[in-house]
């Protein structure tokens, strides 16, 4: 059967005999006939037995693909444009040159055909040649005329032969000037005052440009500074002695063509090589970027990585040259081991790329730091908890507890999550060899049986029976005997009128919908969510109808006109014990401080550390500067302290900030310890 090639050459046979690119339709038809009739090849009886159709549907075919230009009229095809006949037309002239290098440079009166002028391209060799020469070679071939300076004659190329062809057959003319010993004798005395001790290498290019071209168009294609400089020079030097010559012969024609075309060939391919180096430095610089923490990145990381001077790589290099560094070390050099970089996806749909002698070192030093914050961080909420009266459910189901140890993970460290695979840890302990309690920190995560690793809470060793032990150890003591609690919530209730804390929060349900409908909520200010006014009216539920100030007054003052003094000690105790909860009763606010700075401030340099702890504790200050003053007479609860160190640690200023768990901690002591001395 018949295809789109065997058409291709069938037009191509025409076109090269009736030496024109414009062909009717049916006289191609015509000529096909007798194509077929003297060439037996069973594969074209299709195209024999119905010519015009079948001719018509290959052309169509080959318009598509930008091959040629099908003409219509009426409905049916008039003519064809062979788009590439002009270009191959001059190549059969480029390819005689190969076997005859002194042959000219085509132009028109050699190749035998008037080009119109719409099918040539005219390009100035000094201003356009270069960015000819950085065109794509999959663009479809086309001709241009290249113009020289000085009156040097114009030469006819298709875009086939600027890559390498005009380059070579130059070299061959340079070549045929140098074999005359009188332009050889010149040229060195010309080029001997650019290459002042350097005589000896210039000789020797000058020996290679006359016995070995190969060497020599390498030396034009692959340029070094020596080999930029000499051609440069040479070129410079035979455009300047043939230039401005009125009656030039042919051979000076070509020899100034050349020497033109191979300075801007030098030109063109040193920008390549120089490109080349500095893409290969960037890329060296992504590779140890790879070598610094945080270790793990994703490509948007990569995008933006930057060199020492805050400048983006990506200036230096193109996102293909990232993709195409990662794709090369994805390889592993072995099917029995690792590739250089890993690629792993976290839960978070995101690829992570961290390098195969890191995976353990990370996880080994990051686990133990998540271990340490979740721990805090279940005791802290779960001690909350019970001082409200409530049990977490959590905090007394094992299943409940994995699955939200497993969320909370998923949610905050993704990229630990992603390397957490039995295959990609087994195979890493396997290359690296572990020993001492590297190797057992690892071994304990696998679950050899079951070929898997162990559940995240026993990985990251977190033991919900120990942790809610922790939190009851925190607790006031009456409030850690299950038996004195009652008895003292029952006392409360007895004589106080108190609810208790859940029965507080049921009442302020219930009360919620008629607060928002009768006056809108301030909700631009932290403390519009726990105030003090709000404090104030859940003490007094209790006593019920109009008399809810006065027993909320009587719930947080002492009896008989006690004075603000009295109301300020009773503040300072709560505060002293809700620190306490924090540092334990023998502990120091200070050291507790000092020891939660070191877990979220990860700067090395003293200076800066400093001043982002000055700058978290001013904000700290000023947010605290612009409560009322009623607040400060009224104790606040755990619960409160912790809502408002969640609302500023989502502060702007705090995305620099991974740890937030350890941030927020320390914002809640710190507010701690600045209310005990505002109140002091």
């Amino acid at each position: 059967m018949s295809t789109v090639d065997d058409v291709l050459r069938i037009l191509q046979t025409y076109t090269r005999r009736a030496k024109t690119a414009r062909v009717e339709f049916s006289q191609l038809v015509t000529f096909t006939t007798r194509y077929l009739e003297k060439v037996d090849n069973d594969d074209l009886r299709d195209l024999e037995d119905n010519t015009e159709n079948l001719l018509a549907a290959r052309l169509l075919e080959l318009e598509k693909s930008g091959r040629v230009a099908v003409n219509s009229n009426g409905g049916k095809i008039a003519s064809i444009d062979y788009r590439e006949f002009y270009p191959s037309l001059i190549s059969g002239h480029y390819q005689k040159m190969h076997d005859r290098p002194l042959l000219p440079f085509p132009d028109e009166s050699m190749i035998g055909v008037t080009i119109p002028a719409d099918a040539v391209f005219p390009v100035d060799v000094r201003t356009d040649f270069v960015s000819w020469l950085a065109r794509s070679q999959d663009e479809p071939p086309v001709v241009v005329r290249l113009m020289f300076p000085d009156g040097v004659k114009s030469i006819l190329a298709a875009t086939q032969q600027l890559p390498r062809t005009l380059a070579e057959l130059s070299v061959q003319k340079i070549r045929a000037y140098l074999r005359s010993e009188k332009n050889v004798s010149y040229i060195r005395s010309k080029l001997g005052g650019a290459f002042r001790n350097r005589e000896t290498m210039l000789k020797e290019m000058l020996q290679r440009i006359l016995t070995t071209p190969d060497n020599a168009i390498r030396s034009v294609m692959e340029p070094d500074d020596f080999s930029f400089h000499s051609w440069t020079t040479l070129s410079s030097v035979l455009i300047k002695d043939i230039g401005p010559k009125k009656d030039k012969i042919q051979e000076d024609h070509d020899y100034a063509q050349a020497a033109y075309l191979l300075g801007y060939y030098n030109v063109h391919h040193k920008a390549i090589v120089q490109r080349r180096r500095e893409t290969e430095m960037a890329v060296q610089m992504l590779d140890n970027r790879l070598n610094k923490e945080p270790y793990a990145f994703t490509i948007s990381d990569i995008y933006n990585f930057t060199d020492a001077k805050g400048v983006l790589l990506t200036k230096r290099y193109t996102t293909q040259d990232i993709h195409d560094y990662l794709a090369e070390r994805l390889k592993p050099n072995s099917p029995n081991e690792l590739a250089p970089v890993v690629r792993v996806k976290g839960p978070d749909n995101k690829d992570y790329y961290i390098r195969k002698e890191f995976v353990l070192k990370v996880l080994i030093e990051r686990l133990f730091n998540i271990s340490r914050e979740f721990a805090d961080h279940y005791v802290d909420v779960w001690v909350t908890a019970m001082k409200e009266d409530r049990r977490p459910t959590e905090m007394t189901d094992d299943a409940t507890f994995a699955r939200d140890v497993q969320t909370r993970m998923s949610e905050r460290y993704p990229m630990i999550c992603a390397l957490l695979r039995f295959d990609l840890l087994y195979l890493c302990a396997g290359e690296q060899k572990l020993m001492g309690e590297a190797a057992a920190e690892i071994n304990r995560m696998f679950d050899r049986e079951a070929r898997a690793l162990r559940p995240m809470h026993d990985i990251l060793q977190l033991d919900r029976t120990k942790l809610a032990d922790d939190a009851r150890l925190l607790l006031p003591f009456w409030q850690a005997i299950p038996w004195l609690n009652a008895f003292v919530r029952l006392l409360q209730r007895v004589f106080l009128g108190t609810k208790t804390p859940g029965q507080i929060e049921r009442s302020s349900r219930k009360r919620r919908p008629r607060k928002a409908s009768s006056a809108p909520t301030d909700t631009t200010s932290p403390l519009s969510e726990a105030g003090p006014d709000t404090a104030v009216m859940q003490l007094g539920d209790a006593r019920g109808g109009g008399g809810r100030a006065a027993a909320s007054r009587d719930a947080v003052q002492p009896s008989g006109g006690a004075t603000r003094k009295v109301q300020a000690q009773e503040f300072r105790r709560r505060i002293e014990e809700l620190q306490k909860a924090y540092v334990g009763s023998g502990g120091s606010v200070d050291a507790k401080l000092e020891e939660l700075i070191e877990r979220w401030n990860p700067l090395l340099d003293p200076v800066a550390k400093s001043n982002l702890v000055e700058d978290v504790n001013s904000l700290v200050r000023d947010f605290l500067r612009r409560m009322k003053v009623g607040f400060r007479l009224i104790p606040p609860d755990r619960a409160r302290i912790q809502g408002f160190a969640e609302k500023l640690s989502q502060s702007d200023v705090f995305n620099q900030i991974r740890r937030k768990d350890a941030l927020k901690t320390y914002l809640e002591l710190y507010m701690l310890k600045v209310l005990g001395k505002v109140n002091g």
